[in-house]
């Protein structure tokens, strides 16, 4: 009896070798199952990393290019408004030259008097033989029929308009 009790442990050994086999079995298919799950996740993420990276290359060069634009933008502001800014130191001028107190012309115009002064200083052309003429009748001097009209209009103007040192002291 020892034989067929010994056949019967050996049977149970056997068996239960083959149970445990069985759950490791079962625990390597789940460890493979979790392992590929963890695998596609970590696709998942790598491809999102991929997308963040590429929008953030987007988005900076974006970013440098409106900067590009806005400077170019502003930098054509400034020239066009450097332009009216001329326009106006020449009329403000021409009006000065007319007669108008500079006074005048602040209040006129909704300036500081500084400013009408600092803005008719700039309008005034270097001085110098190759300042060009910035006055419509310095430029009517080359006109042969202006030199009548250019007295006519000096003895118009005030003594302070037709004095070059008088305006200097405004």
């Amino acid at each position: 009896m020892a034989g067929k009790s010994r056949t019967k442990n050996d049977q149970q050994i056997r068996d239960r070798v083959a149970e445990l086999a069985a759950a490791r079995d079962r625990l390597d298919v789940e460890e493979a199952e979790r392992r590929r799950r963890e695998d596609e996740a970590f696709e998942r993420y790598a491809r999102a990393d991929a997308d963040a990276v590429q929008i953030v290359a987007e988005r900076d060069k974006t970013l440098a290019d409106l900067e590009a634009q806005a400077r170019r933008v502003s930098d054509d502001a400034d020239t066009r408004l450097g332009e009216i800014e001329q326009r106006q130191r020449e009329i403000l001028a021409e009006l000065h030259h007319a007669g108008r107190k500079v006074d005048d012309l602040a209040t006129m115009f909704g300036l500081a008097v500084k400013r009408v002064r600092t803005l008719l200083r700039q309008a005034r052309p270097a001085a110098g033989p190759a300042a060009p003429a910035a006055t419509p009748q310095a430029a009517a001097g080359n006109d042969p029929a202006a030199p009548a009209a250019e007295a006519d209009t000096e003895a118009a103007l005030p003594p302070s308009a037709a004095d070059p040192a008088a305006q200097a002291s405004t």
